[in-house]
């Protein structure tokens, strides 16, 4: 009844495996553990970059210019070798090194693309070693180490690597998984782990292979000095290549084994507290401190082929990070600071005109500026003083009514009391009298009523 349930939460999880998979085969291509087809050719990344045509006359250029520069640095260690007396070079070894660094020059790219070929071989094997045996990617070992407990009877341990196993299929986990014991809550926050990490190294790789490619350019000018400051600045060079060359694939490789030590420790046969919550709280900390750690592999790598090169390597990947979110948070909120500005625009043309509006956003003045008041602003002015004549005139008529109504009453008052004397005696005659009185009053409250409604007028 609750099949649906089960397989729209598995069904999360199978799209994190994917996209897993995807950003891991483009981490592959840039690192140049896959191949890429150029022209119908199987080429690692790099080397495809490095072979480029125009990269190749850039490099060719730097080549002449390093030449000059040799022959100028080259001069200037024979003045040097000649002005100081204890040197401990002779002008013959000054020829010799000046004649050692143009043929560097030649074999600077040959010696870079063996590099290149064998580390690339050597990485590969130790990635497929570290890979959990998965025949294609990262997600099927991801959606088997995260369903060992729901393994059916007589399911082996290494389901996930027969050939009929896709976790892409839900139907096809069925027949393995009972997806009701599936570890979802730790296959997503794991899978979301690897996934920011991902994010981070593909990155990195960009970064990489951009560097790279500027360090082979840029190498003949650094080797040119080599006359003059017995190879210093070359080393300087050597130091920053292999830094940046080798960073990434230890990056890559140490994301492979952060995976198998989540497989590892997300096992229910690994129990830390018997409280349940507790044990699965020190699962959830090793998922996550080891995706945190997973920045500092950079610097451990690096660390080790010259002190303090990778701690220089991870604080610039958490700058270049640091501003490619900046960029990512401008550009999302770009559409709502947009339609902001659209709708102040409209309100700003209907305030103060079109023409106005327009000026001041090009940052010209305007008769805004200057206390002009435009055509909807005189209206609203003149609907204001129209309002406030008639709050005026209403209140002048309430004031009216008041006092008529007083002088009213005062005179009805007076009638009420007029039949009577003083010494409570009837008066004969007080009748009508009153009558008279009460009709000469009328004959004033209708005087009054008719100058009041005249006023009003």
């Amino acid at each position: 009844m609750f099949d649906w349930f089960w397989n729209f939460l598995y069904g999360i999880s199978k799209s994190i495996y994917r996209i897993i998979d995807g950003l891991m085969s483009c981490a592959k291509m840039l690192c140049g553990l896959e191949p890429v087809q150029y022209q119908g050719v199987d080429t690692d990344f790099m080397t495809f970059l490095l072979r480029n045509k125009n990269i190749t006359l850039a490099f060719a250029g730097a080549v002449l210019i390093g030449v000059v520069l040799t022959f100028i640095f080259g001069v200037a260690a024979m003045i040097k070798v000649m002005v100081t007396e204890k040197s401990n070079m002779t002008p013959g070894q000054v020829f010799v090194k000046v004649g050692k660094t143009l043929l560097t020059f030649i074999f600077i790219p040959i010696c870079l693309a063996i590099f290149m070929y064998f580390t690339n071989i050597i990485v590969a094997a130790l990635f497929e070693a570290t890979s959990g045996n998965s025949p294609d990617g990262l997600g099927r070992f991801l959606a088997g180490a995260f369903g060992q407990d729901a393994r059916k009877s007589g399911v082996a341990e290494d389901f996930y690597l027969e050939s009929g196993f896709k976790y892409t299929s839900t139907s096809s986990v069925r027949s393995y998984l009972d997806l009701t014991d599936y570890d979802y809550f730790f296959s997503w926050i794991g899978s979301i782990c690897i996934l920011i990490s991902l994010a981070n190294i593909l990155l990195m790789f960009v970064d990489r292979a951009i560097a790279i490619v500027i360090l082979f350019i840029f190498s003949p000018i650094s080797l040119s000095a080599s006359v003059f400051d017995d190879g210093q600045h070359f080393k300087l060079w050597r130091d920053q290549f292999l830094v940046k060359f080798l960073t990434g694939y230890g990056c890559i490789v140490a994301l492979n084994i952060y995976t198998l030590i989540i497989a590892a420790i997300t096992s229910d046969g690994l129990t830390f507290f018997s409280n349940s919550f507790l044990n699965n709280l020190m699962k959830l900390a090793f998922i996550i401190g080891g995706a945190v750690s997973m920045q500092r592999i950079m610097a451990l790598v690096g660390n080790l082929i010259q002190s303090g090169a990778g701690s220089n390597e991870l604080r610039d990947n958490a700058i270049a990070t640091s501003s490619f979110k900046g960029i990512a948070g401008a550009m999302a909120l770009s559409p709502f600071r947009a339609a902001r500005g659209a709708a102040n625009f409209v309100s700003d043309a209907r305030q103060h005109g079109l023409g106005g509006t327009i000026g001041n956003r090009l940052g010209f003045k305007t008769g805004r500026d200057y206390g002009k008041m435009s055509a909807a602003q005189k209206a609203q002015a003149t609907d204001m003083m129209q309002q406030k004549e008639k709050m005026r005139a209403a209140n002048n008529d309430a004031l009216g009514d008041k006092m008529a109504n007083k002088i009213a009453s005062a005179i009805n008052g007076g009638d009420k009391k007029g039949g009577q004397n003083p010494g409570g005696v009837q008066n004969p005659g007080g009748s009508g009298a009153a009558k008279q009185e009460k009709k000469d009053n009328s004959i004033v409250n209708n005087a009054i009523n008719n100058s009041l409604n005249n006023n009003k007028k």
